[in-house]
C-alpha cells in the first residue's frame, strides 16, 4: 500500500489544526508544515516565537533573522547587483496585491523573498524580481 496524495493532505490537515492551538497556547507561531508522502508518510513542523510588529511580521521567524543578520543582495541576467535595503514589513503592490517584506528564505535560492499577503497574512515566496520594488517602497 502507499500513502496517496488524498490521504496525506487529510492527515496534515487533521495534525496542523490541532498543532496549531498547542503552539497558539505557548505563544508559538502559526506552523510551516511540509509534507512526504509516497512510501511513506512524513511530516515536519516548524515554529518559531512569535513576536509580530505594527506590520505583521514575526520578526523571531527563521526568515527575519537570516535577513537582519546577513542583509540580501539579488543579481539580475546582466549580473548588476542590488543590495535590498528596505526594513522588515515595507509594504509593496505587484499584480495587484498588497504585501509587507518578511524577510529572506535561505533554503529557497529561486523564490528566496519572504512576503506576507496583506489581505489574509499568507506567507508567500518570491524571487528577486521583487526586490527594486521593495526598495523603491521604502524611500
Amino acid at each position: 500500500m502507499e500513502v496517496t496524495k488524498e490521504l496525506a493532505v487529510q492527515v496534515s490537515a487533521e495534525i496542523k489544526k490541532a498543532v496549531e492551538e498547542i503552539l497558539a497556547k505557548h505563544g508559538l507561531a502559526e506552523p510551516k508544515v511540509k509534507t512526504t508522502y509516497g512510501d511513506i508518510y512524513k511530516l515536519v513542523i516548524e515554529s518559531s516565537v512569535e513576536a509580530k510588529d505594527a506590520s505583521g511580521v514575526n520578526t523571531k521567524s527563521a526568515e527575519a533573522i537570516y535577513y537582519t543578520r546577513f542583509g540580501y543582495t539579488a543579481y539580475d541576467a546582466a549580473f548588476k547587483a542590488t543590495e535590498l535595503v528596505a526594513p522588515l514589513g515595507t509594504k509593496f503592490t505587484t499584480g495587484g496585491v498588497e504585501y509587507a517584506f518578511a524577510g529572506i528564505n535561505s533554503k529557497k535560492p529561486k523564490f528566496s523573498i519572504s512576503a506576507i499577503r496583506v489581505a489574509d497574512g499568507r506567507t508567500i515566496a518570491m524571487t528577486d524580481v521583487v526586490v527594486p520594488l521593495i526598495n523603491s517602497s521604502a524611500s
